[in-house]
């Protein structure tokens, strides 16, 4: 990122919920004034208009508070040489509010950057706990627009929405149940919904009438007759024509008006310009049914430090005309916390088949017929009344994760289940962190991306 010319037009900032509260901890042992925690970042960036949309995501902090107005010490510029040892990260300062520590941090990271980096970043912290804060580059700052802790609730502090008081016809019921603050960060947000066919094309439905600022369809699917009873917005002649699921779905939202910004990508999920592009996105919804498929868009969300709903339904026949499954899950995932992997919701038999099917097809089909391989090439029948309970599911949850409503507090609320033939809600915990997963927390764009050698 250090090496990029063109101007930086939007700087968007991620950190994870224990994150914030390590940084929490540290100022709570000592004296606030003229004190500083430094961090790295990994970042990515995209081609906007009409320069760069550039996302830092906070990789570590350090275990020690440094003095703001002194000259780094050589143990500090250690500790930021080894987190730079083998990744290019940016480095960032944590300080609290005040006229004379702004010019202060911005001279200590002038400092921190001169052997490492032309780019760094500061953040204020007021006393409320409130963040905001500004992007160096080459001696020029210039504020950050947003900042997103991906924690149990997720929380946003943007300069679009923090002092607008509008509000319109589309978004007064939502203000009316979840408050306007609500409603102003809902329209701030860039979306990414994976897989739009059972359980996205209802994500995405639901999206679009809240009115995100964008919202990011992708899937390389096309539309086919068997389709037609779970896509909404989808016809007959969609699926005579072969159009793509995404085509579908964003040429009907941009018929329709709203404002939402639609982005339509029909590609693989495994293609680095594909991550690349679902990094720019605050939110990720999961709506695949490869396990493949989902433990890259959770590593996805933990490289980039993005808040990522799962979804999953399973609908089983019996063999004598009834069913033995109906049953759906949300998975709320943060980068730092359990995985689809330690939660069991997937696992490494069924994902090594898919790989195998992705990369090999031929020798898939062999052992399918020596029958090493068991049910991962079989379709799964999906009904719309129940993606759309799931996908209604998600979609509160997120709206909870923004603004919490319910009686429990979303730290007790990993996942959320139903059983419609009990019928039975559950809810479980997010569980202990994924040490495995979690070291890529927040380590941006790498090579190879999402430490994968197959995408290189």
């Amino acid at each position: 990122m250090d090496e990029v010319a063109d101007p930086i037009t939007t700087a968007r900032l991620r950190l994870s919920g224990r994150q914030v509260l390590r940084l929490k901890e540290l100022w709570s042992s000592d004296s606030l004034e003229r004190k500083a925690i430094i961090g790295v970042c990994g970042s990515t960036t995209a081609k906007g208009v009409p320069g760069i949309d550039f996302v830092a995501s906070v990789h570590a902090v350090s275990d020690k508070l440094i003095e703001l107005d002194q000259v780094p010490s050589e143990e500090t510029h250690a500790w930021l040489a080894q987190k730079q040892k083998r990744q290019s990260l940016l480095p960032i300062i944590f300080h609290h509010v005040g006229e004379k520590e702004d010019s202060q941090a911005v001279q200590l990271l002038e400092n921190l950057m001169k052997c490492s980096s032309r780019l760094g970043l500061i953040v204020q912290i007021k006393p409320t706990g409130d963040m905001s804060g500004v992007l160096v580059r080459d001696g020029e700052v210039q504020p950050i627009d947003t900042i997103i802790v991906a924690g149990p609730d997720i929380i946003i502090w943007s300069r679009d929405t923090a002092f607008s008081t509008e509000s319109n016809d589309l978004t007064l019921r939502l203000e009316q149940s979840f408050g306007s603050k609500t409603s102003r960060i809902v329209s701030s947000l860039r979306v990414g919904v994976v897989g739009v066919s059972g359980t996205g094309s209802p994500v995405a439905e639901m999206l679009y009438r809240l009115g995100v600022a964008e919202i990011t369809l992708v899937d390389d699917d096309r539309i086919e007759e068997k389709n037609l009873g779970r896509i909404y917005n989808s016809s007959v002649r969609d699926a005579e024509e072969r159009r793509f699921k995404v085509d579908v779905l964003g040429d009907a939202f941009r018929r329709n008006g709203l404002p939402p910004r639609i982005r339509k990508i029909a590609k693989k999920t495994y293609d680095p310009e594909v991550i690349r592009q679902l990094a720019q996105c605050d939110i990720i919804f999961g709506c695949m049914d490869t396990h493949a498929g989902r433990l890259l868009l959770n590593k996805l969300c933990t490289f980039y430090t993005i808040p990522y709903f799962d979804l999953g339904v399973k609908l089983e026949a019996d063999g004598q005309g009834s069913v033995s499954a109906v049953c759906g899950v949300v998975h709320y995932l943060q980068p730092d916390g359990s995985s689809l992997l330690s939660r069991k919701a997937i696992n490494l038999a069924m994902i090594e088949a898919e790989d195998l099917r992705r990369t090999d097809p031929d020798r898939y089909n062999q052992l399918i017929q020596e029958k090493y391989i068991k049910g991962a090439h079989e379709d799964r029948p999906a009904v719309i009344t129940v993606n759309t309970m799931i996908a209604s599911m998600a979609m509160n949850d997120f709206l909870a994760r923004l603004h919490p409503y319910r009686n429990n507090s979303n730290a007790e609320v990993g996942s959320i289940s139903v059983n419609l033939r009990e019928p039975l809600f559950m809810t479980e915990e997010d569980g202990e962190p994924d040490e495995g997963m979690s070291r890529w927390v927040g380590l941006g764009d790498i090579t190879p991306i999402l430490a994968m050698p197959s995408l290189a």
